[in-house]
């Protein structure tokens, strides 16, 4: 749920729209004013903008930052990841989402 939320703010902040569900250990990611919200089932999950998710994915690269090629794959948080390391990846994440916002600009 920490890792959710700083995702969330560092999307927010950047003015990138993505929610971040979690379920259990796995934290998904669902993007655009349009996707659902909350996300239940297959059909809300593919409301999510694919061209959003692969700005933000490939920002997310360029930050060092490793997620699933996907827009329908979830984020795997393991005991590895410390609070210090969930924060180090939120203001990256906050980075990516500017990168993402400027590229989905155009």
């Amino acid at each position: 749920r920490h890792l959710a939320a700083q995702l969330r703010d560092a999307c927010s902040s950047a003015g990138f729209v993505a929610d971040f569900p979690v379920v259990g250990t796995l934290v998904g990611i669902v993007c655009g004013a349009e996707a659902a919200n909350p996300v239940v089932n297959f059909d809300d999950a593919k409301t999510t903008d694919e061209a959003a998710y692969a700005a933000f994915f490939r920002a997310m690269l360029a930050e060092g930052v490793a997620m699933a090629p996907g827009a329908y794959e979830a984020i795997f948080v393991g005991l590895a990841h410390t609070d210090e390391i969930i924060d180090a990846i939120a203001v990256r994440a906050h980075r990516a989402a500017l990168a993402a916002v400027a590229e989905l600009s155009g």
